[in-house]
């Protein structure tokens, strides 16, 4: 027997339903609202410092191929973000990308033998594990007053900043001891300032009569003492200073006194000489068309002589730096 349907095929047509969507094509429901507007950004510019290791004299630190100083000071006021920083010395270089972070220093070290500039705690044992220890009780303390957000720093003044780096270039206190040695204590900026060395020497035989004056057994009698460095300045222009000092004890009173001091100074081979003047406390000179050097007794100064024009022009003081 055949089945049939209980209701009629007209009836069953037309319940059935055709649904059709239309799709416009290149058409999002994204598009039908306009997109919002950015909103401006407020950059605040955030510092941070660097600090470069190095065993070579004379190294000198560059920031994205800028000058910025010698090794082994530290070098501040660098934008945050990523930086080439490169070590160079002579015909050696070398360099590394590291990122500068707000109020930190990045220490790094230079190794020329290996060729790698490299963050100098890389290359220091692990710190061992900390001892567990018990917790402490914990103590109810009052309340604290709310600490206020710290002050931002000031802006570096760079007139300022390049009169305090390179007006004063050296500063040698010295001093002769009563056993005829000579004590010299150097001052100066290491940011400037590389490949100093001293040396010091002495002849003759020596006595100090009833009233302590020092005279000359057997001679020549002469203590001396000399110094070399290299000087940078705000270009990365390198000058190469040298003084020798000499001070020579006579056998007797004279009406000059009881010894003489002599001095000369070298500037990148060229030398100038000076004698003591009993009538003059403090000796001024040239030192080339660049330098004056203020000299005394105990001590000797080497100034820039553009920027001393500059600090006396301004109505400011030399003893201000």
């Amino acid at each position: 027997m055949q089945w049939k349907p209980w209701f009629p095929k007209a009836a069953f047509a037309a319940a059935i339903t055709t649904v059709v969507l239309v799709v416009t094509p290149g058409w999002t429901a994204e598009e039908a609202a306009p997109a919002p507007e950015a909103e401006p950004e407020l950059v605040i510019v955030k510092y941070g410092s660097v600090f470069v290791k190095c065993d070579e004299p004379g190294a000198k630190v560059y920031i994205d191929d800028t000058y910025k100083g010698g090794a082994e000071s530290v070098i501040e006021s660098i934008v945050t973000g990523e930086h080439v920083i490169s070590c160079r010395i002579e015909d050696k270089t070398v360099s590394g990308t590291f990122q500068i972070k707000k109020n930190e220093t990045l220490r790094l070290e230079a190794n020329f033998d290996e060729g790698k500039l490299v963050r100098e705690q890389s290359r220091s044992a692990a710190p061992e594990p900390a001892e567990k220890k018990k917790p402490a009780p914990v103590k109810q303390e009052k309340p604290k007053k709310p600490v206020p957000p710290p002050k931002k720093a000031e802006l570096k003044n760079p007139v300022e900043e390049r009169r305090n780096n390179h007006l004063n270039v050296m500063r040698i206190t010295y001093e002769v001891t009563d056993s005829q040695d000579v004590k010299i204590t150097p001052a100066s900026n290491a940011t400037v300032i590389s490949k100093y060395s001293s040396n010091k020497n002495r002849s003759g035989k020596y006595y100090h009569t009833k009233q302590g004056v020092l005279l000359c057994d057997s001679g020549p009698c002469e203590i001396n003492w000399s110094a070399k460095f290299a000087y940078t300045d705000e270009n990365g222009k390198e000058d190469a200073l040298l003084l020798k000092w000499k001070e020579t004890v006579f056998n007797g009173i004279t009406p000059a006194g009881t010894s003489k001091q002599e001095l000369e100074c070298c500037l990148n081979g060229q030398c100038w000489k000076m004698q003591e003047d009993s009538k003059t406390e403090t000796q001024e000179f040239s030192i080339g068309e660049r330098y004056r050097l203020a000299w005394n007794k105990s001590s000797l100064i080497i100034r820039r002589s553009d920027i001393m024009k500059e600090v006396l022009d301004a109505g400011r003081s030399l003893s201000d730096y």
